[in-house]
């Protein structure tokens, strides 16, 4: 099984309390919302409404930190605080985070059919 390089399933598991069946059903559930709360991320950005990118980001920032999407995490970090001191967004920053969040889902779904708990 190829390792993961942009979630850690094992936080995940570890926050259900090792319950796959609750770690899966977590998944299915950022999958499920994850695109509209990153819509609202783009929205912000493109619209220059910095609360709303403030707000959202916090927001996606919390749940991917559930699926130890560390680099992600990292990255909503940083445009929450750039906009929070100097209000406005870098021009790449949506392209490049639109890769991350797509490698990110992309493992979660992986991780949905192959993780069991007993990888590292």
């Amino acid at each position: 099984m190829p390792a993961y390089r942009h979630i850690d399933p094992a936080v995940l598991f570890q926050a259900t309390g090792h319950d796959l069946e609750m770690f899966r059903a977590l998944s299915q559930t950022y999958l499920d919302t994850s695109p509209a709360m990153f819509a609202r991320i783009e929205q912000a950005v493109r619209g220059g409404a910095p609360q709303a990118v403030v707000q959202s980001c916090h927001t996606l920032r919390g749940t991917v930190a559930l699926l130890g999407a560390s680099a992600l995490v990292a990255r909503l970090a940083e445009l929450e605080q750039l906009v929070r001191h100097q209000g406005v967004a870098a021009t790449d920053w949506l392209a490049e985070t639109t890769v991350l969040v797509g490698a990110v889902e992309q493992e979660v779904r992986r991780s949905m059919l192959d993780y069991t708990g007993a990888q590292a």
